[in-house]
């Protein structure tokens, strides 16, 4: 299977070298200000890191092309009724870890739980390094939503600092105490096999004539 990565960043570098481990090739690696056109990579699937500015953009050109796009970036999904106008076959997440996932299923169970005791106000700590541009990050807004959508109200509190992977905690504080559930990402490489996961799967999506847009929750469920 050939992969083109649009954005060759820390995340589309680690996502490549996953996919070469499996015996895929990285058939166009697109840094920023490189010019190019969708028909041009000659890749079967494409995975875009890039920036929040530019993930749209991109991801429209690869699926006016007939080529399915896996997203990694955040912070663009104000524009995501675009994409899904579109009528391609895309997959993005805000966070490809399976244990963001498991932290998302944990955090809606209990926010169904603490909402019954009104002592506790909710906070989630969003941490990543000084060269993220989302602030909050895409996993922190989406973890909000899970408590919104659960009948929870959370703040969130970002922090860039050093060179953190991720770090998402959303904790319930009280007077006396304060509960936490905590997801720290110590590696890129938790990403970077989930995203080749989401690749894969989407690419025998497409490969079945099938179009849409898919989410982690998707490819979670097959997987169970």
């Amino acid at each position: 299977m050939r992969v083109a990565i649009i954005g060759y960043g820390k995340l589309g570098a680690a996502v490549a070298e996953v996919a070469e481990k499996n015996g895929w090739t990285v058939v166009a690696r697109v840094n920023k200000g490189d010019e190019w056109t969708a028909s041009d990579l000659g890749a079967d699937i494409v995975f875009e890191s890039s920036t929040p500015y530019n993930a749209v953009d991109n991801t429209l050109k690869c699926i006016a092309a007939n080529l399915p796009v896996v997203i990694g970036t955040t912070g663009w999904h104000d524009r995501l009724e675009e994409i899904k106008g579109a009528g391609g076959t895309v997959f993005h997440a805000t966070n490809f870890s399976i244990g963001v996932h498991l932290l998302n299923e944990m955090s809606a169970y209990m926010t169904r739980t603490m909402k019954q005791f009104s002592e506790y106000s909710a906070q989630i700590k969003d941490v990543h390094h000084i060269h993220k541009l989302d602030a909050p990050s895409g996993t922190a807004l989406t973890l909000r939503d899970v408590v919104s959508a659960n009948g929870g109200d959370a703040t969130i509190n970002s922090v860039r600092e050093g060179e953190i992977v991720g770090i998402h905690e959303l904790s319930w504080n009280s007077e006396v105490d304060v509960l936490a559930l905590r997801h720290e990402a110590t590696s890129r490489q938790g990403f970077a096999l989930g995203a080749f996961q989401a690749l894969r799967w989407l690419s025998e999506k497409h490969a079945n004539g099938e179009s849409g847009i898919y989410n982690m929750n998707d490819l979670i469920s097959k997987i169970q």
